[in-house]
């Protein structure tokens, strides 16, 4: 009876400390399902343990260093953030770190004042998608790549495409524009047709590194309405339901590697709940799997599990 009542005692007082934990949740802008995932994935996490969520969505830097100012006044426990780089706001995270705060990055890459980043190892993603262009391509032709600095995950995932092609002088980038953000839909397949205005005949461009999905399928909006959807072909990051949709169809959208943005939100906030807790991790890094997914995987009904998993992420938008 008594070894009952103490674990009764022990639950009761873990439920009253995180019922009155308080969370801020805070994502670089929601333009892209994959931001959208991450945000709701996290904010569903917080309160199915208990806690208090405090979402915030801030489209640029000064609004997320603004959010992170608010947080520390409102006395939060833990902020954990999506999208972006919180190399931007390392001020406002030096100032939450004096303040005790437990401070998470879920694909929001990784400074000095981050507990803990959560997230699909980028260098091995733009590795993976890289290699997956270079072998459609037969290794050989001139490529676009699309590109922005402001994300930590999308410079890793350029830089490793960018240091294959030291290996393949066959392959060459003729042409990098940067995408806008949030507004990225309009302005790549507007910076994409005017690529294909300089280089309009078939053979002049052979393929496309995108970091993100959205981004390829933007290109590969405009690569078919020049009609070349049978010379160029495209490649993404991230297992968007637009790059499902895109790879059905047998368009220009050769292949993508998919994530897991639930399962990156609910690492990143149970990870930030054992680190609050006083628990111990092992490294900075902790790394959700991902996984290569070709058209022709899609095409033949070999990537069932994840055409499950863009039917549920449609059914919830």
């Amino acid at each position: 009876m008594k070894k009952f009542l103490v674990v009764l005692l022990v639950l009761s007082v873990s439920l009253l400390g995180f019922s009155t934990l308080k969370v801020g949740v805070n994502v670089f802008g929601m333009a892209n399902f994959f931001a959208r995932a991450i945000y709701q994935a996290m904010i569903e996490e917080v309160e199915a343990l208990g806690a208090e969520a405090i979402p915030t969505v801030t489209p640029d830097v000064t609004s997320r260093m603004n959010a992170i100012e608010d947080y520390i006044s409102k006395g939060v426990d833990i902020i954990v953030f999506s999208q972006g780089d919180v190399n931007m706001v390392k001020p406002a995270l030096a100032e939450a770190k004096r303040a005790g705060i437990i401070l998470v990055s879920a694909d929001a890459g990784y400074c000095e004042f981050i507990d803990a980043a959560v997230e699909s190892n980028n260098w091995v993603m733009g590795a993976m998608a890289g290699t997956a262009l270079i072998n459609l391509i037969n290794a050989k032709g001139n490529v676009v790549e699309i590109y922005n600095d402001l994300g930590q995950m999308i410079r890793m995932r350029t830089k490793m495409f960018e240091t294959m092609l030291t290996e393949y002088q066959e392959v060459k980038i003729v042409s990098r524009f940067v995408y806008a953000w949030p507004g990225y839909f309009p302005d790549v397949k507007a910076k994409m047709e005017a690529v294909l205005q300089k280089y309009p005949n078939p053979g002049d461009i052979v393929g496309v590194f995108a970091p993100f999905d959205g981004a390829g399928v933007a290109a590969a909006q405009a690569i078919e309405e020049a009609g070349l959807a049978d010379h160029i072909v495209v490649v993404g990051i991230d297992g968007d339901p637009q790059a499902f949709e895109a790879m059905k169809k047998g368009g220009p959208f050769k292949a993508t590697v998919v994530q897991d943005p639930e399962g990156i939100g609910q690492t990143a906030v149970r990870t930030a709940f054992k680190l609050y807790e006083g628990g111990k991790i092992d490294g900075k890094y902790i790394y959700v799997p991902s996984r290569l997914v070709t058209q022709q995987e899609v095409i033949n009904g070999e990537a069932s599990w994840w055409e499950e998993k863009v039917r549920k992420w449609q059914e919830q938008q």
